[in-house]
């Protein structure tokens, strides 16, 4: 088995290493955390980088990565103490990716790519502390919808984010729905 990064992985790495040597200094960190912890100027740099179409699939105008790629990204990001929530958005792809209906898909997934869309996953309860099976969220079936009465915590840029990923209880099974 070959354990080494392909070019491609390598010419990413290079990428997001630079932009954070450059482009993510302490004193821009800290003027970020003092304005609230995140910032769309610097979103908006990630996107143009491509990093926010990581994940997205190819027919949504994404490059249709895996998780090497992304453990790539995530590294370089986490060198340089980057607080922009980029996981949550790689998550929020696959997950919309993988399992919204088409209309859904074409709705966000393209704004996902194109840095134009934060969702985030809101999943954390108070009193979960931290077990993802643990949820007190419900939904119910409401008209040609639903219904997701739901308090979550620690929502990564929940207050500048454009829709969430909430996981609710419904029948008996825990759904997840996009607010």
């Amino acid at each position: 088995m070959d354990f080494d990064f392909s070019d491609d992985q390598q010419q990413l790495r290079d990428a997001v290493r630079r932009w954070v040597d450059k482009g993510y200094t302490f004193e821009r960190r800290r003027s970020i955390v003092e304005a609230g912890g995140f910032s769309r100027e610097v979103w908006g740099e990630l996107a143009e980088l491509g990093l926010t179409a990581l994940t997205v699939p190819e027919e949504h105008g994404g490059l249709g990565l895996g998780a090497t790629d992304v453990m790539v990204v995530m590294e370089e990001l986490g060198r340089g103490l980057v607080m922009e929530p980029l996981a949550q958005a790689f998550v929020a792809a696959g997950v919309l990716g993988k399992h919204a209906d088409a209309s859904v898909a074409g709705q966000w997934l393209p704004r996902v790519a194109s840095g134009e869309a934060l969702v985030v996953l809101a999943h954390q309860e108070r009193q979960a502390r931290s077990r993802l099976a643990v949820c007190a969220a419900k939904a119910s079936k409401s008209g040609s919808g639903y219904t997701v009465d739901a308090t979550k915590s620690v929502v990564p840029a929940g207050d500048a984010a454009d829709a969430f990923l909430v996981p609710a209880q419904l029948d008996g099974k825990i759904a997840l729905f996009l607010v």
